[in-house]
């Protein structure tokens, strides 16, 4: 018998905003100025927040601080294509992410000082603590798409990983279930190119993390990353697809950390000054405001202004997270079961005796209730 071929697969890439601003006018998604206007902002907000936030870190006034410089507008546009109510799960960088959807910074920096009482989100969205685990929440948002689907509830649930989680296994669990059962979930591959100090080229073989989707009859698209316009409408499209019925998505967007993994990190060590200046040209926000002073939407009076509001902006954050009170240390024990085993509840009431000791003799101050329930 003749050899047949059983299966083909192609694997696109979109680009629509070049980094000099032009655009492609017949991929050019219809958007409205007040929505460009939106992802700009919100982009720079989240660029001068992040910023500050490193300082904060280098002062010794937040913990370690994982930097999200160059991927503003992977952080930020994906989750300006959702509703409320759809499903968000975002990694460990991923406070772009959540401000878009609403969230005060002043709670990423609670949670990025030590304080569990940053796990703060609107009223109203399903977002979801982000894990530290690595690609240990790609099964769980599997999960929340299939309950979405059972439901008929419309909702779809995206998710953001890296370029070095998607070689491993959760991701291939994960795709494996939501292919089979065409679940309404999108998967976000942040390709940054460095797994903290391994490179892209080391951790696949694939000429793209996009053609990934094939194995599992999802749809795979690389984009542009650095292009907030070819996120916006891949994103959508995704979206679109997975309200429609049409299974699961994985984007690959390709874009750059400039900064370090995170603030324990010293990229110098592993990658070049020169690889790193090649991509600050490809600067995802000086490529969309060239764009929008084209359109005559955007002037440097505008720009000044955004940015002195943006800083009194962050400042205000700042100072709302400086300013909250110690946390009640039985908040540890809140919200972590139905129903409380022997040892937990015992080990509450012995730190509940030692606060009231500590209270009395003055040690310490008067704390705020417990934040939560204790089963």
């Amino acid at each position: 018998m003749p050899v047949k071929t059983v299966f083909e697969g192609k694997t696109e890439r979109l680009e629509i905003l070049a980094a000099d601003g032009t655009i492609d006018k017949q991929l050019e998604p219809k958007l409205s100025q007040e929505k460009l206007l939106e992802i700009y902002t919100k982009m720079v907000e989240i660029r001068v927040f992040d910023e500050r936030a490193y300082r904060l870190q280098r002062q010794g006034r937040l913990g370690t601080y994982p930097q999200i410089l160059g991927q503003e507008a992977s952080q930020i546009v994906p989750a300006l294509c959702l509703k409320p109510k759809d499903w968000l799960v975002p990694t460990y960088r991923g406070q772009g992410a959540y401000f878009a959807r609403g969230m005060q910074l002043r709670y990423s920096l609670l949670y990025w000082g030590g304080d569990d009482r940053g796990v703060r989100f609107p009223d109203g969205n399903n977002d979801m603590i982000f894990s530290i685990p690595v690609g240990s929440h790609l099964t769980q948002v599997a999960g929340l798409a299939w309950a979405a689907k059972l439901q008929k509830q419309g909702h779809v649930a995206l998710t953001y990983l890296g370029d070095g989680t998607s070689s491993k296994g959760d991701l291939h669990e994960a795709l494996t279930f939501a292919g089979q059962f065409k679940l309404p979930a999108i998967y976000i591959i942040e390709n940054n190119h460095w797994a903290i100090s391994v490179p892209r080229e080391k951790q696949a073989a694939t000429a793209t993390l996009a053609q990934k989707a094939h194995g599992y009859g999802a749809w795979g698209l690389q984009v542009d990353g650095n292009d907030a316009l070819a996120i916006y409408k891949a994103v959508f499209d995704a979206v679109a697809r997975a309200r429609a019925g049409d299974g699961p998505s994985v984007l690959e967007l390709e874009t750059y950390r400039l900064g370090h993994h995170t603030t324990a990190d010293d990229a110098s060590r592993y990658r070049s000054e020169a690889e790193v200046e090649a991509w600050r040209r490809r600067d995802p926000i000086l490529r969309l405001k060239k764009y929008l002073e084209a359109r005559k939407l955007w002037d440097e009076d505008r720009e000044m202004r955004l940015k002195k509001e943006a800083g009194e902006m962050v400042n205000g954050e700042i100072e709302a997270y400086e300013s909250f009170p110690p946390p009640n240390p039985l908040n540890m024990f809140a919200n972590n079961y139905a129903t409380a085993p022997w040892n937990l509840i015992e080990q509450r009431a012995e730190l509940e005796e030692l606060v009231k000791v500590k209270q009395a003799k003055k040690e310490v101050v008067e704390l705020p209730p417990v934040e939560g329930r204790f089963p």
